[in-house]
């Protein structure tokens, strides 16, 4: 199946599984599954399984076979879970991960025989069970036969209707004829279908197929399966079986002819021509259903009842698609406001009504596809959790990692920055940050070091914090290492504050680091969380303690692409200010600004607050002088308050924020650009940023 649609359907499906077979398995290791957890990590497993041998991918679905059969024990209690098995299903889930990655960058597949024979050491088979890619029926999927056609197919190849005939051995057992109609909307059909085919064969043997695994392989499936089986069980049992898997929509199972009875032709043709009905069918009519008069629906109306079934309740649509719709809904509100200035309709007017109208319905738009576009931050704790495990397991660590707060949602391309930064901080705390066992039980801490990350909302931003309880670092070996390596003179060092020198370990090769690994120490990291969270429009502030820990806390908008912003005229050109970041404007006379260890200060209510010159600072001059009277922002950075003094403040509209190209990306002082209604660019100004490059001049 190597269609490009099929192949990202299947990474995306599989890593939903993983994901959710990680956080079962990490659930599992603080406390006792419930039974209903354990059919879930079973049926994830199960899943796996199947989507990988109908995408030819044998390792992968070799080793999902082999969890399947653990967790199959686990759920019916002839196995105890143990940490020693939960550590190995989570190294398996982590390889599991690698593979759909390695399939996703088009590269090779690493192997995963040695946890798939450790996994088999605990759960043998008295009857030799080997991986599933060896043990499928004749020309079953992943064979070098199925991708050429299967045995016995014709040169041309047989068509979705012809069957497939397999083999048939000297098998007494009777012939049954299993029909099965898959659910409508159901992703990888396919895959589906070799899940239901690698279930009958539990119960029998698999003696013909149609449509041929061919089809079933290249996703021509149109989720109408046939299949005779050689099987010793009672025709309503394995009906009974096969209805209850997931995604089945009808199943029925009768007895088939033999093989050298007459009538085996007939009933060939009787399995291209037969609509399976539906035992769970609802009172609305589901496929196959015979009428309260008695009349069984025809071929032909039962195929177009497949279709009207069951209605598709979700679809999987690629990011890419979003990012368009998203900004399409940002030119709409451009659009807007362009009408507004352009028509000015008389408030009450007809014309008003309409634009108010239009209004609504493009801010409703906009709530909508930014909501689709949120996702809770758990959907990347699995891979953290991974980047852990790893970490700590390559430096003989043992750590724990708590996440707190993880149902809090982001815009899915502020989670997807955000992962690099985060293993980057994992990473730093792990080797650096956290003693080695020893050191931490001579310091009287306990052998096992932590890590928390926690989220939570503050007003409209989010937090994320990260914390470890390690040696922490000294911000006064920060400020000589700084003089030593002369990125700072030492006035300057010693006119640092504790927090400001903290922020020294975001300098680009900036490092405390004695010795030099492949983890870290190349003072590369802290530099790449800095920059990446300033790109999405946040602030990062470091807090440590000697002895105690460090706590990096980054503050982060929870959407970053449509906001509302201060356009403002400064150095004759025009600027837009995050609402979000403006705790208040105020008219500023000049000769209420005084000189003040350096900085020009004015006295506001009980705050001393520092004035800043908007178009100095951009010009280099951040002591150029103010107007008699101007206009100011006020901000907050840390505990002390600033004043942004501009030229003018033309309004605040909505503004769709634009991300900015290298090198400007690179000025940490802008977090963006917007198009203004009459076509002009504003640069987004990052007032915090802003005011940290202007005191580090």
């Amino acid at each position: 199946m190597e269609s490009p649609d099929f192949l990202g359907l299947f990474i995306s499906e599989a890593r939903e599984h993983i994901e959710g077979q990680a956080a079962l398995l990490a659930r599992a290791r603080a406390s006792a599954l419930e039974r209903e957890e354990i059919h879930d990590l079973f049926r994830h497993a199960h899943s796996i399984k199947g989507m990988a041998a109908a995408m030819s991918f044998p390792r992968m679905s070799a080793l999902a076979h082999a969890m399947e059969d653990l967790l199959h024990l686990w759920r019916d209690g002839a196995v105890t879970p143990t940490p020693e098995t939960l550590e190995l299903l989570t190294r398996a889930s982590d390889r599991l991960s690698a593979q759909v990655d390695a399939i996703a960058a088009h590269s090779d597949l690493p192997g995963g025989e040695e946890i798939e024979r450790q996994i088999r050491a605990l759960c043998p088979d008295p009857m030799g069970d080997a991986p599933v890619a060896s043990t499928a029926w004749p020309g079953g999927v992943g064979s070098p036969e199925s991708r050429a056609g299967g045995r016995g197919e014709s040169a041309a190849g047989q068509g979705e209707a012809g069957a497939n005939p397999m083999p048939t051995p000297d098998d007494p057992r009777p012939r049954l004829l299993v029909d099965i109609a898959i659910r409508p909307g159901a992703p990888l059909p396919g895959a589906r279908a070799v899940v239901i085919l690698k279930r009958l064969e539990e119960h029998g043997r698999v003696l013909e197929i149609s449509p041929s695994l061919h089809v079933l392989a290249t996703g021509h499936f149109s989720g109408r399966l046939r299949v005779v089986l050689a099987s010793s069980v009672a025709p309503d049992r394995l009906g009974s079986i096969a209805g209850d898997l997931p995604d089945v929509a009808a199943c029925h199972v009768a007895p088939a002819a033999s093989p050298d009875d007459a009538t085996a032709e007939d009933d060939r043709r009787l399995m291209q021509r037969r609509a399976p009905p539906d035992r769970r069918a609802s009172e609305a009519g589901v496929p196959g259903r015979a009428n309260e008069e008695g009349r069984g629906a025809g071929p032909e109306s039962t195929g177009e009842g497949v279709g009207r079934a069951e209605a598709i309740s979700t679809i999987r649509v690629a990011t890419e698609r979003m990012d368009h719709l998203l900004d399409g809904i940002g030119e709409l509100i451009l659009d807007r406001e362009r009408l507004k200035r352009a028509l000015a309709p008389e408030p009450g007017s007809r014309e008003a009504e309409i634009l108010e109208g239009f209004g609504r319905t493009v801010d409703a738009l906009r709530d909508e596809v930014m909501t689709m576009r949120l996702l809770p931050f758990s959907s990347i704790v699995p891979r953290l959790e991974r980047a852990v495990r790893d970490l700590a397991g390559r430096l003989g660590k043992d750590v724990d990692l708590d996440v707190r707060g993880t149902e809090v949602s982001l815009d899915r391309s502020t989670l997807e920055e955000m992962i690099d930064p985060l293993q980057h901080i994992l990473r730093n705390s792990i080797d650096h940050g956290l003693e080695a066992v020893e050191e931490r039980r001579t310091v009287g801490k306990p052998a096992r070091g932590r890590i928390e990350i926690e989220l939570s909302r503050r007003d409209e931003r989010v937090c994320l914090a990260v914390s470890d309880d390690g040696r922490g670092m000294d911000p006064q070996a920060l400020r000589r290492v700084a003089v030593e390596r002369r990125m700072l003179s030492r006035e300057l060092a010693m006119r640092l504050s504790d927090e400001e020198a903290l922020m020294l370990v975001t300098i680009p090769g900036f490092s405390t680091a004695t010795r030099t690994t492949d983890i870290s120490g190349r003072g590369v990291g802290m530099d790449v969380v800095r920059m990446r969270v300033q790109k999405l429009g946040g602030h990062l502030i470091i807090r440590s303690q000697v002895g105690v820990g460090t706590r990096l806390e980054m503050d982060l908008p929870p959407t970053v692409t449509v906001t509302r912003a201060f356009l403002c005229r400064a150095a004759g050109g025009i600027f837009a200010v995050p609402v979000s970041a403006v705790q208040a404007t105020f008219q500023v006379r000049r000769d209420s600004v005084q000189a003040s260890q350096g900085e020009r200060v004015l006295r506001r209510g009980d705050d001393l607050v520092t004035v800043l010159p908007l178009g100095g600072i951009l010009s280099g001059d951040r002591a150029a002088p103010f107007p008699d009277t101007f206009p100011a922002l006020v901000y907050h950075v840390g505990h002390r308050a600033y004043a942004l003094g501009v030229d003018e403040i033309l309004g605040e509209e909505p503004i769709v924020v634009k991300p900015l190209r290298h090198p400007l990306e690179l000025l940490p002082q802008y977090a963006g650009a917007a198009i203004l209604n009459d076509g002009q660019i504003a640069l987004i100004v990052d007032p915090v940023n802003l005011t940290r490059t202007a005191r580090q001049a």
